[in-house]
């Protein structure tokens, strides 16, 4: 307990120095925190839309990373309800408009038929489910709708074209929350793709007995040449935006991080050279080279620490900030990964080790009588 009190009593006697530098560490967990923390929710929250929904199996045009390029004939939906061991085929088409004016340039647009199962995940704040070969209709997510500033009853341009709001709903993720449904005949028009879908989701019937999911893979795969049934997880972690936003998250946190680390390394350094005279005396009653080290082990440790709880909370502030911006709060949620914090502390204390072995090694190279001397 003394020795703490000494390290810390160290760091305080350079009060405005040990700041700088957690903030500067603090800057850099905050950047990995948030960056990685919006990353792996987006690829968890994309994951929970299939997983909610009991999906198995990704059909999609193979050799494609995106639904959007995808495209397949909707008889391919029958052919899979007739194998054995399949519950259900849900065929869809997935697209994407910009409003400008609202500062939105990426809102999916989902086109799902009348009488599927996924509107019964959706709960109703107003108005009413789509029906049955009307035109000109469309409902919208909560947060959506609250971005637009659209309630039922208004119009809405899409497509170049004016659709009536008939309901505004609300689902348990938040990218449903941030899109326009409309039926999928109609945006099968509008896309100029008739009778075709961007891919299916597949529900194996559990209830029949044990599922072999990659028997039934390769009965998708061989309905028909060019097509992939991918498990959900796989097919997530194939998705170009998912892998852009890890790889982009890793790379600038990377750069954050090893700043932080030169700063750290910096400060220590500076510490021990102002104190070699200290340091000498220390020596000279009797510390032995490995409790110096131990000293500024802990030094560096202790300022890095302080940078990551600072950080970890300025990273959670930063991501919740962003969840409540119109252009981002269809994209981005409110919360952290508890992994994504424990990866920071991790990081940080990393950094405490990086930035303070030089130093320490320096200090147990310094001789009692020339650090004695030092002034």
């Amino acid at each position: 307990m003394w020795f703490l009190t000494f390290i810390g009593k160290n760091l305080w006697r350079r009060r405005t120095r040990s700041l700088l530098t957690i903030v500067g560490v603090a800057l850099a967990i905050a950047a990995a925190v948030s960056l990685v923390g919006v990353a792996v929710g987006f690829e968890r929250t994309y994951l929970d839309i299939y997983r909610g929904r009991g999906v198995d199996l990704v059909v999609q045009r193979s050799g494609r990373s995106e639904q959007l390029n995808s495209g397949l004939d909707e008889s391919l939906g029958d052919s899979m309800r007739a194998l054995p061991g399949v519950k259900e085929v849900i065929g869809g088409i997935v697209d994407v408009v910009s409003f400008e004016q609202h500062d939105l340039w990426y809102v999916l647009v989902n086109g799902w038929a009348a009488d599927v199962r996924l509107f019964e995940d959706l709960k109703l704040l107003s108005g009413r489910q789509l029906r049955a070969g009307e035109r000109g209709k469309v409902m919208l997510g909560k947060v959506l709708a609250a971005n637009l500033g659209k309630g039922v009853g208004d119009t809405l341009e899409l497509f170049g074209q004016d659709f009536k709001v008939v309901g505004v709903y609300e689902s348990f993720n938040v990218y449903d929350n941030g899109a326009v449904i409309l039926l999928l005949d109609e945006l099968q028009t509008l896309t100029d793709r008739p009778h075709q879908v961007t891919g299916f989701t597949v529900q194996a019937d559990r209830e029949s007995g044990n599922v072999d999911l990659e028997r039934l893979r390769k009965q998708i795969e061989d309905l028909q040449p060019g097509i992939s049934a991918l498990p959900t997880t796989e097919f997530i972690a194939n998705v170009n935006q998912i892998k852009m936003a890890r790889a982009t998250s890793w790379v600038t946190s990377t750069i954050a991080l090893v700043l932080g680390a030169i700063g750290v390394l910096n400060t220590m350094i500076m510490s021990v050279y102002e104190r070699r005279r200290e340091i000498g005396i220390l020596r000279a009653v009797g510390w032995r080279p490995r409790r110096v080290v131990r000293m500024v082990l802990g030094e560096s440790l202790l300022l890095t620490l302080g940078g990551a709880v600072v950080g970890s909370l300025a990273g959670v502030a930063i991501t919740r900030f962003f969840s409540h911006l119109p252009v981002t709060s269809g994209i981005v949620q409110g919360s952290i990964d508890p992994d994504v914090i424990a990866q920071g502390f991790a990081i940080a204390l990393g950094m405490g080790l990086a930035g303070a072995v030089y130093p320490a090694y320096w200090s147990t190279r310094l001789r009692p009588v020339e650090a004695l001397r030092a002034k």
